[in-house]
């Protein structure tokens, strides 16, 4: 089967969307699939020398982070895929690809879309209104559209009046053999970023910006739990200024270390008590949360996006609500610290193998490739 795959971008940009076209992409091919996927040159800076299977187009110009390729056109009109699968219908890619590609076989994965987004930022509603049309047009000529979340089908339903046997859930997913930890790796990292042994250590892994909601963990510890031995640990990228802003509400009890390498994050995870995820209304399924159930963590989150398909309260974490209340979350965060968290380390680490691994997600789009694909012969 030659599978062709597009995506507006790809590793080495970084981000959720290009990881899940890299994954997949492997996965595919090791069923002995044919993969190729048309990209563009976005977010990337330096090369873009990625091995076999990957046509990198140069962008001409973006709208609102919307790249635009008029060789990206070029070569959708030369392919010759036995299926396409495109990602996100708000990029300007799908839409090319729906029309050149009209008579092909092609399904849609949306990665990451709710009425809730649209709602609560002003922004994304204005561009959510403008491009509904074309989103429209892209949606109407799948043969399958692929939701990684009960609310992100909900929309797709409910927003374009699609039939309900059109669209399914398949979920993010994870390697979780790949966040296995060792005791030397874990003193490590505990050494190199002058942790301490006993303390109660909240992991924070996320992009460092504003909407992520970094400055509520670090002003809940500082404001409402300054006499506990707590450790906050928070990896990601972010903006230098901001970054210092962190920094100037935080104490000496928070370790806020940017980007690490994979072995370090691994560790973090394995060497953590609690995992706090506080996103905004414009998540989709993140993955670093099936990262941080796979090592055993419970869960205390912000109830956005896919997360309520994975953690149920009470069996796998706690829900914190937005608006973010600093010392309702301080409170919770107290609740695990005085709790005995073995059955929610077990069950999480069950659960993500069970439903999560990727051999499992790659599986159900590949199922959904002959599905298709049974309709056109």
């Amino acid at each position: 089967m030659k599978i062709g795959q597009i995506s507006h971008v790809y590793p080495p940009s970084v981000g959720g969307l290009e990881n899940y076209v890299f994954r997949l992409k492997q996965s595919l091919e090791k069923k002995g699939a044919e993969v190729r996927v048309y990209t563009t040159d976005f977010n990337i800076h330096g090369t873009t020398n990625r091995g076999k299977g990957v046509v990198y187009s140069k962008v001409n110009f973006d709208l609102f982070c919307n790249p635009f390729s008029f060789e990206l056109i070029k070569e959708l009109k030369k392919s010759d895929e036995d299926i396409y699968h495109l990602h996100a219908p708000e990029f300007f890619p799908s839409l090319f690809a729906t029309k050149i590609l009209k008579d092909k076989p092609k399904v849609m994965t949306g990665h990451g879309h709710s009425q809730e987004m649209q709602s609560r930022n002003f922004k994304i509603w204005v561009l959510d209104k403008a491009y509904h049309p074309f989103a429209q047009y892209i949606l109407e000529n799948m043969d399958m559209i692929i939701a990684i979340s009960k609310q992100e089908r909900e929309y797709f339903l409910k927003s374009f009046n699609l039939s309900s046997d059109r669209v399914i859930i398949i979920p993010n997913g994870i390697y979780a053999d790949e966040f296995k930890s060792n005791e030397k790796d874990n003193k490590n990292f505990i050494k190199k970023y002058n942790l301490r042994e006993d303390s109660f250590k909240i992991l924070f892994v996320s992009r460092l910006i504003d909407i992520k909601n970094p400055h509520k963990l670090i002003s809940a510890t500082t404001n409402y739990l300054k006499d506990r031995d707590i450790e906050v640990i928070m990896i990601g990228s972010g903006s230098v200024k901001y970054i210092n802003q962190l920094r100037s509400i935080a104490d000496d009890r928070t370790h806020i270390l940017g980007e690490v390498n994979f072995k370090d994050l691994v560790a973090a995870y394995n060497i953590s008590n609690l995992f706090v995820f506080l996103g905004s209304w414009g998540e989709a399924m993140s993955t670093v949360v099936l990262e941080a159930m796979a090592c055993g963590l419970p869960i205390l989150s912000t109830p956005v996006g896919g997360v309520p398909d994975v953690v149920t309260e009470g069996e796998n974490g706690v829900f914190t609500d937005i608006p973010i209340d600093e010392q309702e979350l301080a409170e919770k965060i107290e609740y695990f610290m005085d709790s005995d968290n073995k059955k929610i380390s077990k069950a999480n680490i069950e659960k993500v193998n069970r439903e999560f691994n990727w051999e499992i997600i790659a599986d159900k789009n590949f199922d959904v490739y002959m599905q298709v694909l049974n309709k056109y012969r």
